[in-house]
């Protein structure tokens, strides 16, 4: 599940909320009972464009300040800045992530999504192009090279080559898509490693571990390629109901199990909070104590956890989530909408100040 592919309109900076804004949401230091290992090199990620009715960008940045959020993540569809060649910064995107990464002294996790699980995003021009062909890897990679011009390579943890791709219906593409797509991947990885870059892909939890393609070993195979494995976690069952959120530790150990060798970085994590999913504000809230303990297990090899997202969505934008993935049964929109760890009036929920105690706890 993919987050806002742009930014917003007002992301330039503004005038600074009080530096006392959110200290009133962080309630008790922590309200989780495990042990927690210090932070070592783990970063906290945060996916904060959406700006709720009356607030702006840069109390977000704040938000993020007080939950210890060191990197800031986006999505795009590569037809976004490649327009049959011509490259280009969509709205300002990368100008207006490249001032608030330096005024901040903060990370960028990057997906640009050639596949995800809503479809096929690549430039018009190639649609019919296998992702074998050479101009496909040249096409991508000088997409990297505008990328890096406008964002120094040292600003990003990765930036990962498609979103959920496990997710992707290939079914209209040709037979031996999944090997194009990692001949494409071996090409792309090649060439970001000259910019200083580390790239990856992205699956979810669940279909990085289960399936057929699991078991063909494409996923594995991917990740020899790769220099970090991105995944997506909301701990969703069967009708988009919430699961017991201490199977989050399970995720983390399978994931782990299946990736050895490869640096892990969970993408998207998060628990919706309404009531068609079983979810409610202290579901959310002990989800994300068992998945800081989760995180604590596996530190060794998950560099970066970043929650999705800042604040819920209204119902209207949650209905337009929704479309590309051509659903629109009620607890999905519902659970599109309740993903946030504030309310869509600016309200922090209890998962706020859970975030932002065991964040601190660790020195995050």
């Amino acid at each position: 599940m993919a987050p806002a592919d742009m930014a917003p309109a007002d992301m330039a900076p503004a005038d600074m909320a009080p530096a006392d804004m959110a200290s009133a949401d962080l309630g008790v230091a922590r309200g989780c009972e495990h042990p927690v290992e210090p932070a070592g090199g783990r970063l906290l990620g945060l996916d904060l464009l959406d700006v709720p009715p009356g607030g702006t960008f840069e109390q977000n940045l704040d938000h993020a300040a007080a939950l210890g959020v060191g990197v800031l993540t986006a999505h795009l569809p590569w037809s976004a800045i490649d327009d049959g060649g011509a490259l280009v910064d969509p709205g300002g995107f990368f100008a207006a992530f490249a001032a608030v990464l330096a005024a901040h002294d903060l990370r960028f996790s990057l997906t640009i999504r050639p596949i995800d699980l809503t479809g096929k995003t690549v430039p018009p021009d190639l649609e019919g192009t296998r992702f074998s062909a050479p101009e496909m890897a040249a096409r991508f990679n000088a997409v990297l090279d505008f990328v890096v011009a406008a964002i120094p390579a040292e600003r990003f943890t990765s930036i990962q080559i498609g979103n959920e791709i496990d997710g992707f219906d290939a079914s209209g593409e040709h037979p031996e898509f999944w090997s194009d797509y990692g001949v494409f991947l071996a090409a792309v990885a090649a060439h970001a490693h000259t910019l200083g870059l580390r790239v990856g892909f992205t699956g979810t939890a669940h279909g990085l571990t289960t399936g057929l393609l699991r078991e063909l070993g494409v996923w594995r195979a991917y990740a020899e390629v790769v220099d970090v494995v991105g995944v997506t976690d909301y701990l969703i069952g069967d009708g988009f109901a919430v699961r017991a959120p201490i199977e989050v530790r399970a995720d983390f150990d399978r994931l782990a199990a299946e990736f050895p060798d490869t640096p892990l970085m969970i993408q998207e994590l998060g628990s919706p909070t309404a009531a068609l999913n079983g979810g409610d504000e202290a579901h959310q809230a002990r989800f994300f104590c068992e998945a800081f303990a989760a995180w604590d297990a596996h530190r060794a090899q998950v560099e970066v956890v970043s929650v999705l997202r800042l604040y819920d969505v209204t119902d209207e934008h949650a209905r337009a989530l929704a479309g590309p993935y051509g659903l629109d049964a009620p607890a999905f929109v519902e659970y599109l909408r309740s993903l946030g760890i504030r309310r869509v009036d600016g309200a922090a929920k209890a998962a706020f100040a859970v975030i932002a105690g065991e964040a601190a706890a660790r020195g995050l």
